[in-house]
């Protein structure tokens, strides 16, 4: 069975509202939630739209959508990495734009594309093997940190991490403080532009 890849992606358009409208048109008429999962297949609005999906994959299902007044927010179940092809090739064929967060944390997938922080502001992630882990301050690891919590800036992070008994200055110290407790930081990043969140900040 494959690794499950969380997508949210936000469609939107300032200067193309109607195109916005179109979209959500044909997500609603190729899209249908129930326990027949074909049926919100992500390649049925590829069909309903004649979008080539030619070296495309489409191996995902939607299994949230709304309509919001400037955007579209949709979420997918993928098969071991994200449909950022699919999404760009959505975009393309609506003439809107997207970001993109994706996490799979079995393959150490930590995505996000949205460098204004306007619909994802999130910079890093947290995993916790044993929420019965005593910190250094006496503290289970579980009372301060939930797995998958997400952190949207450095000092934010740090401070926690510091009440827990890990003072650090940078992510650096804070990873070799951590070690072999399995407690993991990971920072988000957008391999499409081969830059991550962090570096675009400086």
């Amino acid at each position: 069975m494959a690794n499950i890849c969380c997508d949210d992606v936000y469609f939107y358009s300032q200067s193309n509202p109607e195109h916005l409208a179109a979209l959500w048109e044909d997500l609603e008429t190729s899209i249908a939630f129930c326990s027949n999962e074909d049926l919100a297949w992500i390649g049925n609005l590829f069909e309903l739209k004649k979008i080539s999906a030619e070296g495309i994959s489409l191996r995902g299902t939607i299994i949230y959508m709304e309509r919001n007044p400037d955007n579209i927010l949709l979420s997918t179940s993928a098969a071991w990495s994200p449909l950022y092809e699919a999404y760009q090739a959505i975009a393309k064929a609506y003439q809107v734009d997207f970001v993109m967060q994706s996490i799979e944390p079995g393959c150490n997938t930590y995505i996000n594309t949205d460098y204004s922080g306007q619909y994802f502001p999130d910079h890093y992630a947290v995993s916790v093997e044993d929420e019965a882990f005593l910190t250094p301050a006496g503290i289970l690891a579980g009372e301060k940190l939930e797995h998958g919590e997400l952190f949207t800036t450095d000092a934010t992070l740090m401070e926690r991490f510091a009440k827990m008994g890990y003072p650090a200055d940078t992510l650096e110290m804070l990873d070799a403080l951590l070690g072999d407790t399995g407690i993991e930081v990971h920072c988000f990043e957008d391999p499409y532009s081969l830059s991550d969140l962090t570096d675009e900040e400086e």
